[in-house]
């Protein structure tokens, strides 16, 4: 594991990933107490930092938000080779390092979560405290093998099939039916993924294993499952807050997508925990 940083910024368009910056910036007071907290977001798979639009408004006032479009997906490219989640998270620090941050508040929902994990695993230091939405922490060899049918059936059917098949997986049906306007939202989004982005970023998943390291992770930690999510169970999601040293747990009568179908809950949740823990 490595804590290894750049010395110096880099330009952001040598940034290995895709930021958008929001919300409040630099220093609006005479102490560290009045500089904003970083909130670096972190999306699900087959989708972008555009995820974390319904949050921004309820953001922004308060931190510092960059939403990172991880590789292969929005505007970040895939990354080079047989990209494992430690390499995604080295390219994460790589492009803090660029933006002239030092120690963030992580806060990711499904990949977005592994993502964290890793980060928190490799870069400690830089650590604040985690949000880990609707993700577990290891791969079972049924679950690679079911991502493998993803892929496969990716390959060969129609690309709406795909895009049609991972939304309903990820609303639950009374979102879905009600809100048909979240559901294109959300289709378009996996629409404009890359197939080599959504293949490298499966990779990454099929190979996740991070359990028996989570108690690692000491920095504060809130995790959020939905209750009706059918992408990761309730209990995967609680054995990770189990595992974590410091973590604390909620779960929502949402799917596999909380931020969407409980925006302002969502926001509160996080803002209240990001809040209360230390810097």
């Amino acid at each position: 594991m490595s804590e290894a940083r750049l010395p110096f910024p880099l330009p952001h368009a040598l940034a290995p990933l895709h930021v958008r910056r929001d919300g409040r910036d630099g220093r609006d007071g005479r102490s560290d107490a009045d500089t904003p907290r970083t909130l670096v977001l972190l999306h699900a798979i087959c989708t972008s930092g555009a995820l974390w639009t319904p949050q921004l408004d309820a953001w922004r006032p308060a931190f510092r938000l960059l939403c990172v479009d991880l590789p292969g997906h929005g505007e970040s490219a895939p990354l080079a080779g047989d990209a494992t989640l430690a390499d995604v998270a080295d390219a994460l620090a790589a492009t803090l390092d660029a933006h002239g941050e030092s120690r963030v508040t992580l806060v990711g929902t499904s990949w977005g979560s592994m993502v964290a994990q890793a980060f928190a695993l490799r870069h400690p230091s830089r650590t604040a405290s985690l949000v880990l939405a609707h993700a577990g922490s290891t791969t079972s060899a049924e679950g690679a093998a079911l991502w493998e049918r993803r892929l496969s059936d990716y390959d060969a059917a129609p690309v709406e099939q795909h895009v049609r098949a991972t939304v309903d997986r990820w609303l639950s049906p009374v979102v879905a039916q009600a809100s048909p306007t979240t559901t294109r939202w959300l289709e378009g989004l996996v629409r404009s993924t890359s197939r080599e982005g959504y293949r490298q970023a499966v990779r990454t998943i099929q190979r996740l294993d991070h359990l028996a390291v989570l108690s690692a992770i000491e920095c504060p930690a809130l995790v959020i499952a939905g209750a009706a999510d059918r992408a990761v169970p309730l209990a995967a999601v609680r054995t990770v807050a189990a595992t974590l040293p410091a973590a604390d747990f909620v779960a929502l009568d949402t799917g596999h997508m909380s931020n969407v179908e409980e925006p302002a809950t969502f926001a509160a949740l996080v803002s209240g925990f990001v809040r209360a823990a230390p810097r």
